[in-house]
C-alpha cells in the first residue's frame, strides 16, 4: 500500500512516501480501506517527537479516519463493506495510508448524511469537546462558556456543541474569523487583537465572569481565561502552559483566590463518546467545518499550515484520487 511516513522525529521534511505491506487485522480488529484522513495538531506534535510513547519507525501519522471495512478480525461486530469512522489510537500506526487496522470497539458507523471527507474531520476534535466540556467541565444549560481559539478545528465544534447544550457561548478569535464564529452559534464574539478580552467578558456577563472556559491556545491565553472566570468556575485547557515561572505563579494564585477548578484534557479513545458525536452529526446539531482538502502527496504542506495556527476548520486528506 501507499503511505506517507516519518522516518525520524523532525520537521515536515521528514514526511515522505513509502510502499508498505498492508496490515493484517487481529481478533477484534478491522482492516479499513481509508477514504479520508483528517489532520490534527497532535499529528505534528508526534512528528516532532513531543509525545513520550515509544514510536515505531517508519511511523505513519494521521488519526482521524473514515473508510470502508475490508476485512474483519474474529469477534469484531462489523462486516466487509461497512462505512465507518473513528479516531485511532495515538500510540499505534496512523492512517496516512491506503489501509489501516483499528480495534473495533473505538469505531462507529459513518453518519449517513456526511461524506467521507466531512466524517474524517470530526472524530478526534469532536470527542475532545465531548470529554472536555461535558465530562470534565460538566457544562450545563444557561451557563456561560468562554472558548479561546474558537475558529480552529476543535473550537468550531466546541461552539456548536455548547450551543446545542443550551449554554451562552462567548467565542474568542481573530478579526477575520468573527463572522464565522457567529455563524457557528456563538452568542458573543471577541476579537482578541483589538479588544481587552477580560474587560469585554466582564461587560457581557455583568461582572460575573464565565462559568466554564475552554482554552485551546495555551500560554497567555490560559492567563486571560483565569482573568475572565467567575467565582468557582471550571477551566479546561488542552495545550501545555507557555508562561514563564513568575507569570504562572501569579496566574495560579488568581485561580486559587477565585476557587477555580483547573482541568487538563487529553483526549481518550471512546466508542461511547464517538456514538454521541454520531448522534449530534446525524441530527445536524454538529456540522463539519472542512477548510481545505488535500491529496496524500501534500501532507507535508498540510503540516506546515497546521503548525501556523492560523487556519479555520479542518484540513482533510481525500484518498479517492490516490
Amino acid at each position: 500500500m501507499k503511505a506517507i511516513v516519518a522516518d525520524r522525529p523532525g520537521g515536515p521534511e521528514v514526511l515522505h512516501p513509502m510502499e508498505m505491506d498492508i496490515p493484517i487485522p487481529g481478533p477484534g480488529e478491522l482492516l479499513v480501506k481509508v477514504a479520508a484522513c483528517g489532520l490534527n495538531p497532535v499529528d505534528y506534535k508526534i512528528r516532532k517527537g513531543y509525545l513520550s510513547q515509544q514510536r515505531e519507525y517508519p511511523a505513519i501519522l494521521g488519526y482521524d479516519v473514515c473508510g470502508q471495512v475490508e476485512e474483519v478480525g474474529m469477534g469484531a461486530p462489523f462486516a466487509p463493506g461497512d462505512q465507518v469512522y473513528y479516531f485511532a489510537n495515538l500510540a499505534r500506526q496512523g492512517a496516512y495510508a491506503e489501509y489501516h487496522v483499528v480495534a473495533s470497539d473505538i469505531v462507529d458507523f459513518k453518519p449517513e448524511n456526511l461524506t467521507p471527507v466531512e466524517a474524517a474531520s470530526l472524530p478526534l476534535a469532536g470527542v475532545t469537546v465531548i470529554q472536555a466540556l461535558f465530562a470534565k467541565a460538566r457544562l450545563q444549560p444557561m451557563e456561560r462558556v468562554l472558548i479561546m481559539g474558537a475558529a480552529g478545528g476543535v473550537g468550531s465544534l466546541a461552539i456548536q456543541m455548547a450551543a446545542w447544550k443550551g449554554a451562552e457561548v462567548i467565542g474568542v478569535c481573530s478579526t477575520a474569523n468573527m463572522e464565522y464564529a457567529r455563524r457557528l452559534g456563538a452568542d458573543h464574539v471577541i476579537d482578541y487583537s483589538t479588544t481587552d478580552v477580560a474587560e469585554e467578558v466582564a461587560r457581557i456577563t455583568g461582572g460575573d465572569g464565565a462559568d466554564v472556559a475552554l482554552d485551546l491556545v495555551g500560554g497567555e491565553s490560559f492567563a486571560h481565561c483565569v482573568d475572565c472566570m467567575g467565582e468557582g468556575g471550571r477551566l479546561v485547557f488542552l495545550n501545555a502552559f507557555a508562561l514563564w515561572e513568575k507569570q504562572l505563579m501569579e496566574t495560579m494564585n488568581k485561580a486559587r483566590l477565585k476557587n477555580l477548578a483547573i482541568l487538563c484534557e487529553l483526549v481518550r479513545n471512546s466508542g461511547a463518546d464517538l456514538r454521541m458525536l454520531s448522534f449530534l452529526a446525524r441530527k445536524g446539531f454538529v456540522k463539519p467545518q472542512v477548510n481545505q482538502v488535500i491529496d496524500l502527496g501534500h501532507v507535508a504542506e498540510g503540516h506546515r499550515r497546521l503548525e501556523s495556527m492560523r487556519g479555520r476548520g479542518k484540513i482533510v486528506i481525500d484518498m479517492s484520487n490516490d
